[in-house]
């Protein structure tokens, strides 16, 4: 297949959202297709930058940038295409959706900005009200016109059937990458080891394992590394000051992120809210036991074992009495590291390349027996292909 991805944005490796289409692209190069991309940034058809006042500030410091929608270079790009997928539910993604119709070419989108996000970067919290009018204006604005959803997890299609999103839903987990595996000899390290990976940002809590690891009775010989960049780096860094927290921050390439999972002792995910965490699970294909917050809004969870893994949501003690464990029973870390490290393949990028593929073929063949569509049937039901 021809298949053209448009994201607003490629240039910014520490959006887990661009390396996951980078990873999906990558994966479907391999199976044979040929797939080009649409974004800021990108060799196939770069765009430029849509400037939005007081909105591009503040995306800026979350790792997000708008494309300017250039109707002739993308239309270049998209002729000879079989289908096109769309992975933000923005302006840009909107505007290429009406011209693959104009253009008689299947599209196909996904969901991995979840409206939580929002209400916690605008210092509201975990805002029901207005998580659900987001929820609300994306559907209206963006989702009506597709009928096929790519979601990253049952968690994130369970919030969409919930708010009533009507196209047919595809719970494909984003995938891990196979180079992402358990180390051949692990180190003995001078301290335990714990490490987050995840913009430094509200959502994503990492204030709340500070916090945990300074009331450990272990603070003194643990060390924490929080793999990102965002907002609240300052203020996590002066919260560790404070607790006598050992931290440290940093950026990976792919290779050190390997070798840094690899060595480390325990893997911590204290996000409030996630369509999955890739992150998390490319720790756990690396041999490290996670423990996750057990949020209602946080897909993670899935990839917990048992409860020895699972924290109360942004609750310090419960995070501190799981590391506490950890840290006392090297034995079981060791043997549900290796349990962890098995039960991954099932999400690994190649699965998820199938299923994909899978959702495509189904979208081509209804655009062949279907008139062109703008908006999905009221009565469309939503489904689960797993």
């Amino acid at each position: 297949m021809k298949i053209v991805i448009v994201i607003d944005l490629i240039d910014l490796r520490t959006n887990g959202s661009v390396m996951t289409a980078l990873r999906f692209a990558d994966g479907l190069k391999d199976r044979g297709h040929e797939v080009k991309i649409v974004a800021i940034g990108s060799e196939d058809c770069p765009l430029e930058e849509r400037y939005l006042p007081v909105v591009t500030p503040v995306s800026a410091k979350n790792q997000i940038k708008f494309g300017k929608f250039d109707k002739e270079k993308i239309k270049k790009t998209f002729e000879g295409a079989d289908i096109v997928h769309c992975i933000f539910p923005f302006m840009l993604e909107k505007k290429c959706k009406f011209l693959a119709d104009e253009m008689g070419i299947p599209v196909t989108t996904a969901f991995h900005v979840q409206p939580e996000n929002f209400s916690y970067n605008m210092g509201l919290g975990q805002s029901a009200f207005i998580s659900n009018i987001i929820y609300s204006f994306f559907r209206s604005k963006y989702y009506k016109h597709f009928t096929r959803i790519h979601c990253p997890s049952a968690c994130i299609a369970r919030q969409l059937e919930k708010h009533n999103y009507k196209g047919e839903i595809y719970v494909i987990s984003n995938g891990y990458d196979k180079d992402f595996v358990p180390p051949v000899v692990k180190r003995q390290n001078d301290k335990f080891e714990i490490v987050m990976v995840g913009r430094l940002a509200p959502e994503k809590n990492q204030k709340v394992l500070i916090s945990a690891i300074g009331m450990c009775r272990y603070r003194d010989k643990i060390r924490l590394t929080l793999l990102g960049n965002g907002p609240k780096k300052k203020k996590l860094q002066k919260q560790a000051e404070k607790l006598n927290v050992d931290l440290a921050f940093d950026f990976m390439n792919k290779q050190q992120l390997i070798e840094k999972l690899q060595q480390s002792d325990l893997y911590v995910h204290s996000s409030k809210c996630e369509t999955e965490a890739i992150a998390c699970l490319e720790a756990i294909a690396c041999g490290l036991v996670p423990v996750v917050a057990d949020s209602p809004l946080s897909a993670t969870p899935q990839f917990t074992l048992d409860k020895r893994s699972l924290f109360k949501n942004d609750n310090a003690v419960s995070l501190a009495q799981q590391i506490e464990y950890w840290y006392e029973h090297p034995e079981e870390r060791e043997k549900m590291g290796k349990l962890y490290a098995q039960s991954a393949k099932k999400y690994s990028l190649d699965n998820s390349v199938l299923l994909a593929e899978r959702m495509f073929a189904d979208q081509i063949a209804d655009s062949k027996s279907a008139p062109s569509y703008t908006e999905v049937p009221k009565k469309a039901k939503a489904t689960n292909k797993i």
